[in-house]
């Protein structure tokens, strides 16, 4: 066994006292010794390290250099890039958890990445965020400024599965609780960073489809599957009225989200193909109303800047109602006292709870 292999079983036979919740986790994978990276990484089956690097980290930060992989497994890292730039990905997904191990205590080697304006965030938003990276190597392994990278998850079949490690960061989580070595903070951050991701788009599609009266139709085949060779049918209706959609313009929702969600709605209303869709801006009152009819392409045209009231959204909306309202915001204004007879969907950025209708959370 060499030096550096010896000082990584140390550091994570400590880990495994001091962080169970984050030990135990750790023994979950293999230790592996190369040659070939710079820092240190996982794949969600092994952890790789540099004998170098090892060397140049205090006991302190190696024992946090092993719970910042360990938590790229927890949060899914390995098994989310999908087609995604792998340096960026390593990025992002850094900002995601470097800020909770911040928090934890652990002494992050100066090199790692800690911005607060990512606290909380999940690594998909943050990557939508931050600029591309230039092309070159194998990821951020290859980048000295570094703590190390997350790769792909292998695709062999007894290779850990993101299920399987979602099943072993609850069991963790119950054992460090009832060992009371988990502050109940910690939990509860830890709680919203390793649960299961659900893209928000989809779900927000979904919702929308499930309160909108349509089905599906032979006649408009689905252009998605069709360069599959898979003739299967759209989801269509011809007789989808008017849709409303809300965006929050006090200045809480950013360009980046703004145009993911009016690329989304656009997406729906082609899908759906509602009679017309009204975008209305709004604020502490109302700026501007848009209104875009079938197969024309929405735009999106912000305008305000002030507090935060719906109301005049639902005011506005009262004599004619919509088959859905869809708002964008970060729940942070004043609700009406009743809620309308029509569904709504909050597309939320920021809070989760709301009076009435469905919360589809995006940040």
């Amino acid at each position: 066994m060499t030096p550096q292999m010896k000082r990584v079983q140390i550091a994570r036979t400590t880990l495994l006292l001091d962080q169970p919740f984050f030990g135990v986790l750790a023994l979950q994978l293999a230790l592996i010794e190369d040659t070939t990276c710079e820092t240190a990484w996982t794949d969600g089956r092994s952890m790789g390290f540099s004998p170098a690097f090892v060397d140049s980290l205090t006991p302190d930060e190696l024992v946090a250099v092993i719970a910042h992989e360990v938590m790229h497994c927890a949060c899914g890292h390995p098994w989310r890039r999908d087609s995604r730039e792998m340096q960026r990905w390593n990025i992002a997904a850094d900002y995601a958890i470097n800020d909770l191990l911040n928090g934890a205590q652990f002494k992050l080697p100066k090199s790692a990445l800690l911005d607060p304006q990512y606290a909380g965030k999940w690594a998909e938003w943050i990557y939508d965020r931050i600029p591309p990276q230039p092309q070159g190597g194998n990821g951020a392994g290859n980048d000295p400024s570094r703590m190390g990278e997350v790769r792909d998850a292998p695709a062999e079949g007894d290779a850990p599965t993101e299920s399987d490690w979602q099943q072993a960061t609850q069991q963790s989580l119950n054992a460090a609780k009832a060992q009371g070595k988990l502050p109940s903070n910690l939990a509860r951050q830890l709680i919203d960073a390793v649960k299961p991701r659900v893209d928000w788009r989809s779900l927000l599609r979904r919702f929308v489809q499930e309160v909108v009266k349509a089905d599906y139709s032979w006649s408009r085949p689905n252009v998605r599957y069709i360069p599959s060779g898979l003739y299967l049918p759209s989801l269509h209706s011809i007789a989808c009225g008017r849709i409303a959609v809300g965006i929050d313009t006090s200045g809480s929702i950013d360009s980046v989200l703004l145009a993911q969600f009016v690329a989304e709605v656009q997406a729906i209303a082609s899908e759906l193909q509602p009679s017309s869709v009204d975008v209305i801006y709004c604020d502490a009152a109302i700026n501007r109303v848009d209104t875009f009819a079938r197969g024309e392409l929405i735009e999106a045209h912000p305008c305000g800047g002030g507090g935060t009231n719906f109301c005049p959204v639902f005011d506005h909306l009262e004599s004619d109602p919509p088959v859905v309202l869809v708002y964008l915001t970060d729940m942070c204004g004043l609700f009406p006292t009743e809620a309308p007879e029509y569904p709504v969907i909050w597309c939320s950025n920021g809070g989760t709870d709301a009076p009435f209708g469905e919360v589809v959370p995006c940040a």
